[in-house]
């Protein structure tokens, strides 16, 4: 073994171990987690820090009650632990330990590894509600904290939430400090929406400065379910200054030095330019989300019905670039309304990203439905109103004839169907159930319709493949002759400000009204997406895992179905 002779009493050099693990691979898991050890072991690093729950994967719900699944994490740490044996290095890694009583909830944990035994335990203290977190349900808090001791400094370790505690009486990270710690580590599981970044650092520094502690911050990365984690994990100062940030969305080993005796500020590192490029970190959390989503889950292809759109030209160029063109087929389901030059740009999308395309026609399906109806109306009796005029039902006859075929392919092939949907049409209720929301995914759910323009264009600028005409053309369902999403919504350049405000920032009318003063919106015009907002719940309740990008997603957004009280 080498030795640095520079190396000081307050000096570390540190390893960000920013994984991405999958739920419930223990063995991957693990041997990922065991060949980053040998790396940092290879570097001559000090110390590798995992993310939270890196062995088990996060989150698990329910999953941490579990006798056996939490057994078979024990063992698989053991693993990990004897692995360890003879080497330098220390290790801080998250797993879930057994409650102390028979009928009591198991622990977010973190253990300290240290030459083939863990030298310390500590537990998460502040379990969260809020949001897309349930973790008081799963865990148990812990009682006491402890430091551990790395080359003779005291070192402090929490768990994501222990370092967020404005709004808790316990306060982790101050009573290490309080007990000697000179460097507090922070391992985490921080979802991704576009304000967590710049969330994250402002609590972390700010915490950092007023406890006189350097952190180092480890996330995790990569997509599970609906959740994308972005990474990012860094190092700051004891004056909140950042010293070194790791790449966004990118899973790596990521080495920094630390001087516990210097208070000046380095240069950030970092493979990217991280926080930026809000439209640029939107598009690369979904390929993220998406990709994860379908390689743990094993499928080998996914299935998109394109109509010429631009959700479905969108959720289609992601699909291509998350996987590969050949694992990916475009079905164009053209029915009685579908235009000529939405289908001539469906297979113009189809050919420049060299995914498979098919033409499916709902036509006569359609047709034959309709009659049936009418003839069964005039047996009964009854006027038939799809005589003289286009109806809901008629509308929505169409988007599930579609959702038929591409169901059918769905099973037929294996290939995982991708809802196109956005967020503002699933707000205002503009989807079919059993219709456009059929699949096992939900793309764009999260994503603003004014967003996915801007996402759009952002991956034109990386090489064009969605048709300036797609761009172009006004918004349509095209379920009746010259239809226009203008016809009964808004312009998404207001509605989505209307919603930003009521959905991520949960402003009432009033407040709605006050905030988009200066924009001349009209209060009759707020009252009625309102309206529509609320009146649609129990539609969204049935929406596919949509992949999180804002601050408040549908998950985390839980409201009441039968609800009669006006925001």
């Amino acid at each position: 073994m080498r030795t640095n002779p520079l190396r000081t009493e307050t000096k570390l050099e540190v390893g960000l171990a920013q994984i991405n693990p999958t739920v419930g691979d223990f063995q991957g898991n693990r041997e990922k987690i065991c060949s980053y050890i040998d790396a940092a072991e290879e570097a001559e690093l000090d110390l590798v820090v995992f993310p939270e729950l890196a062995v088990s994967g996060y989150p698990v719900w329910d999953l941490a009650n579990k006798k056996r699944f939490v057994l078979e994490g024990l063992k698989s740490l053991a693993l990990i632990v004897r692995t360890t044996k003879r080497k330098r290095v220390t290790v801080v890694v998250g797993f879930i330990d057994l409650a102390a009583e028979k009928r009591g909830k198991n622990y977010n944990a973190v253990a300290v590894i240290r030459n083939g035994r863990i030298i310390q335990k500590q537990y998460k203290t502040l379990l969260p509600t809020y949001d897309v977190f349930l973790e008081e349900i799963f865990f148990a808090p812990a009682r006491k904290h402890s430091l551990f001791s790395l080359r003779g400094i005291s070192v402090g370790t929490t768990i994501c939430e222990d370092i967020w505690d404005d709004p808790y009486p316990v306060k982790p990270a101050q009573l290490l400090a309080k007990r000697g710690a000179k460097l507090l580590i922070n391992v985490s599981a921080s979802p991704y929406h576009r304000e967590a970044l710049a969330r994250r650092k402002a609590t972390v520094l700010r915490k950092a400065k007023a406890y006189g502690l350097p952190v180092i911050y480890v996330n995790q990365v990569g997509g599970q379910d609906d959740l994308i984690f972005d990474g990012r994990s860094f190092v700051c100062n004891s004056k909140g200054q950042i010293c070194f940030q790791a790449a966004a969305f990118k899973e790596g080993l990521f080495p920094v030095s630390i001087d516990l005796n210097s208070s000046a500020r380095r240069p950030q590192t970092s493979l990217r330019s991280a926080g930026t490029d809000d439209v640029q970190e939107m598009y690369e959390a979904l390929i993220l989300g998406l990709r994860d989503y379908i390689r743990k889950n094993r499928f080998k292809k996914v299935v998109i019905g394109i109509s010429g759109g631009i959700d479905s030209a969108l959720v289609a160029t992601l699909a291509a670039d998350a996987l590969e063109p050949e694992s990916v087929i475009g079905v164009s389901l053209p029915g009685p309304y579908s235009s000529q030059h939405s289908l001539k740009d469906a297979r113009a999308l189809a050919q420049n990203l060299g995914i498979e395309y098919r033409v499916v026609s709902i036509r006569q399906p359609y047709a034959r439905f309709i009659r049936e109806a009418i003839s069964d109306k005039r047996r009964r009796k009854v006027a038939p109103v799809e005589k003289k005029s286009i109806t809901v039902a008629m509308e929505n006859l169409q988007a599930r004839l579609r959702a038929i075929e591409l169901m059918y392919l769905s099973n037929d092939e294996g290939a995982l169907l991708l809802t196109t949907g956005n967020k503002s049409e699933l707000a205002m209720g503009y989807s079919t159930l059993y219709g456009d929301m059929c699949g096992g995914l939900s793309v764009l759910g999260d994503v603003y319709k004014t967003d996915v323009y801007r996402i759009a264009h952002y991956r034109n600028s990386l090489g064009k493949v969605i048709p300036d005409s797609t761009l172009r053309k006004a918004p349509s369902a095209e379920l009746r002759p010259n239809q226009k999403d203008r016809d009964s919504l808004p312009p998404y350049s207001i509605l989505d400000q209307i919603l930003r405000h009521y959905i991520e920032r949960n402003m009432s009318f009033d407040e709605i009204i006050k905030a988009l003063a200066a924009k001349r919106i009209s209060a009759g015009m707020v009252r009625r997406v309102l309206r529509m907002v609320d009146h649609n719940e129990y539609k969204r309740r049935q929406l596919p895992p949509s992949l999180r990008i804002t601050q408040k997603a549908w998950f985390g957004r839980r409201m009441p179905i039968t609800n009669r009280f006006e925001s």
